[in-house]
């Protein structure tokens, strides 16, 4: 019976344990290095920045704090601009099944900002450069803000079209 037992326990252990493959193959450095030297950084030419919360002063501080992210690490900030907010009834009836006369509504209004950041002090954003600042923006946003981040990228003219 105890052969039994430890049979059992040695056959569940073995059945939850799995082996874990990577996909990533391992890489030189000096290969990686290559890569990276054949593949350029992607310059951007502006970011813009829209973020959206229920409350006016969280988006009112939380601009202050981009403004001052910008200053510290000398990225340019465009234009700013304060959309107008988007408003949201709810009907819904007081009771259940009868008296439709007797409503209550639910309001939720959410205020829009918008921020394009720029670099006339460096001549393009870098992507490197972007990548910290968007990493260092979104790992201190408030609570309760959403933002969506919108790119201009600078590309060069086809060879058919420089031809």
């Amino acid at each position: 019976m105890l052969k039994l037992a430890n049979t059992l326990q040695k056959s569940l252990l073995n059945s939850t344990i799995r082996n874990v493959r990577t996909l990533a193959p391992t890489v030189n450095p000096a290969e990686q290095q290559k890569v990276q030297a054949v593949l350029p950084d992607k310059l951007y030419s502006s970011i813009e920045i829209e973020y959206r919360a229920h409350d006016k002063e969280v988006l009112k501080s939380y601009t202050t704090f981009l403004q001052q992210v910008c200053q510290h690490l000398e990225i340019a900030q465009g234009r700013h601009e304060v959309l107008p907010y988007i408003r949201w009834v709810q009907p819904a009836l007081r009771s259940k099944f009868v008296h439709k006369k007797y409503k209550l509504h639910y309001e939720t209004r959410t205020h829009i900002s918008k921020l394009e950041v720029s670099s006339r002090v460096i001549l393009n954003v870098t992507g490197s450069t972007a990548s910290t600042f968007l990493e260092y923006i979104e790992r201190n946003i408030p609570e309760g803000v959403g933002m969506r981040v919108g790119f201009t990228e600078l590309q060069p003219l086809p060879l058919t079209i420089q031809n």
